[in-house]
């Protein structure tokens, strides 16, 4: 019986000692949790955490922002600064064009032009002839009413008259370069002597293949005289290269000399020495071979009176 009672009160004991202890929390049930939290009437909702729909805003508003497209299409002030636009590059880099001298708006019309369309073989042959030179240094002949002009001997400046005397004039002749290079040259001679004067003398204007103009007066072949008046220089109004078009222009008044090319003035000079004479064409070959141009249209206005 002792046994038994002491039996008893190990299992009494046993039964208190489980009353006290914790609850795995493994074992814990969730709802535990669920009868410890506050009631959600009690908890305070911020207004900003859930906006209503109305107060969104709309989906349009959600668009790229329109300060991007503004920044792509035009530059900041600082970028303008720092880096000019095309339009002023492209400004600046376009020269400025030379005005052009109209003899027919300032002359009005002229007193003689020969287009060139049919052959005039009494204002360029020998005097009292028909026949147009063709010795050792010079050939004229006419192609379709064009005066084809070769000059034969290398480096020789070579010329040839016409009929017409002029004072005081405005002298354009324009001439196709035909195949050329370098110094090959093609151009006016004006005031030069009377025919058989036996004397060579006057004013030559030309330019090159290569786009220089060149002005000499001529005081004498023998022994070989001139006096630079402008010494060759290239010029941008003149056409450069083979088979291109130029018109010379050569305004002669008194002592005052003004050239052009193409319209463009391109330099003046002031001489004395000649006064009056004849006008003519002027060719110097440069390269091996002869040099040949053809001159397509002669024209000239008198400036005052004619002697």
């Amino acid at each position: 019986m002792k046994n038994i009672a002491i039996l008893l009160s190990i299992l009494a004991m046993l039964a208190l000692a489980a009353c006290t202890l914790p609850v795995p929390t493994e074992e814990a049930p969730t709802v535990v949790f669920s009868e410890t939290a506050t009631p959600v009437s009690e908890v305070e909702v911020p207004t900003e955490a859930a906006p209503l729909p109305t107060e969104m805003p709309p989906p349009t508003e959600a668009a790229p922002a329109p300060t991007e497209i503004a920044l792509s299409a035009s530059p900041t002030p600082q970028a303008v600064v720092d880096q000019p636009t095309a339009t002023k590059e492209a400004a600046e880099a376009t020269p400025t064009k030379a005005p052009t001298y109209s003899p027919n708006t300032a002359l009005g019309e002229p007193s003689y032009h020969n287009p060139m369309e049919v052959p005039n073989y009494s204002e360029w042959a020998k005097a009292g002839t028909t026949t147009l030179p063709d010795d050792q240094n010079v050939r004229l002949q006419f192609k379709d009413g064009e005066l084809y002009v070769t000059g034969k001997q290398l480096d020789f400046s070579t010329w040839w008259f016409s009929s017409h005397t002029l004072t005081d004039a405005y002298i354009e002749m324009t001439f196709n370069s035909e195949d050329c290079s370098g110094e090959d040259a093609y151009g006016i001679i004006f005031r030069g002597p009377p025919h058989k004067a036996g004397q060579s003398y006057g004013y030559v204007v030309s330019f090159t293949c290569d786009g220089d103009l060149w002005v000499f007066r001529l005081d004498g072949v023998d022994p070989w005289r001139i006096e630079n008046l402008i010494e060759p220089k290239n010029v941008s109004a003149i056409n450069e290269g083979s088979d291109k078009e130029n018109v010379i222009g050569v305004r002669a008044d008194g002592d005052d000399l003004t050239f052009f090319a193409n319209g463009v003035q391109v330099a003046e000079a002031q001489d004395d020495h000649f006064s009056k004479g004849r006008v003519g064409v002027f060719v110097r070959s440069s390269s091996p071979d002869v040099y040949t141009y053809r001159m397509t249209d002669f024209i000239y206005w008198i400036l005052g009176e004619e002697d």
